[in-house]
């Protein structure tokens, strides 16, 4: 139970980096093997590695976009913390929350942008990798 989805970024910085600890990630690797050529920042099992690795088709490529690599690799299995949902034409995050961590509810949890035309929370589910990079393509 965790995170759910690898993932790799074509960016990375210590702001990243802290970002991805944030969100439960423990540092894998040797920090001396961080270096200007290291462009990649990739996630697995909870796991990231701030340097180039070989990768594979498993691992979802975000390119540059910082928002669909930190929505993708949030998804988890075990809380919807830091979750992004959606009912097919709204969406909603579920951020961090003190009162039930891990969190499971989604009811008075969400944070909508705007007030949704949509109140009824059982129509929301959390978005799935498709969606999410149909949500966020072209915000680079």
């Amino acid at each position: 139970m965790g995170f759910t989805t690898a993932a790799f970024i074509r960016r990375n910085t210590p702001e990243l980096r802290k970002k991805l600890e944030e969100l439960g990630y423990k540092n894998y690797g040797n920090p001396f093997q961080i270096t200007d050529e290291s462009k990649l920042i990739t996630t697995i099992d909870g796991e990231y590695v701030p340097y180039n690795v070989p990768l594979d088709d498993s691992f979802i490529d975000c390119g540059t976009n910082e928002e669909l690599f930190l929505a993708i690799v949030a998804l988890r299995d075990d809380t919807n913390e830091n979750q992004w949902f959606t009912n097919g034409e709204e969406w909603a995050y579920h951020p961090k929350t003190e009162c039930c961590s891990p969190c499971n509810t989604v009811y008075r949890t969400l944070a909508f942008d705007s007030i949704p035309k949509d109140t009824n929370m059982g129509n929301y589910h959390k978005a799935t990798v498709e969606e999410l990079i149909e949500h966020f393509k072209g915000k680079e």
